[in-house]
């Protein structure tokens, strides 16, 4: 576990999908959302992000 923590630092946050010992995807933080992640034979299959928008209310 130290080998990998060390080979992480400096890595932005965010999740990082490796197949096969390589970072195949990277998936950013958004301000609000979420995303589901859909494995197929013990590999990550498909991604689906969702992305939401806050309204701001105005006082009257």
């Amino acid at each position: 576990m130290g080998n990998l923590v060390k080979r992480l630092d400096g890595m932005d946050d965010g999740v990082y999908i490796v197949q096969q010992g390589e970072v195949v995807e990277v998936l950013e933080p958004k301000e609000y959302g979420q995303d589901s992640i859909q494995w197929q034979h013990g590999k990550v299959f498909e991604v689906s992000e969702s992305q939401r928008r806050r309204v701001k209310s105005t006082k009257r």
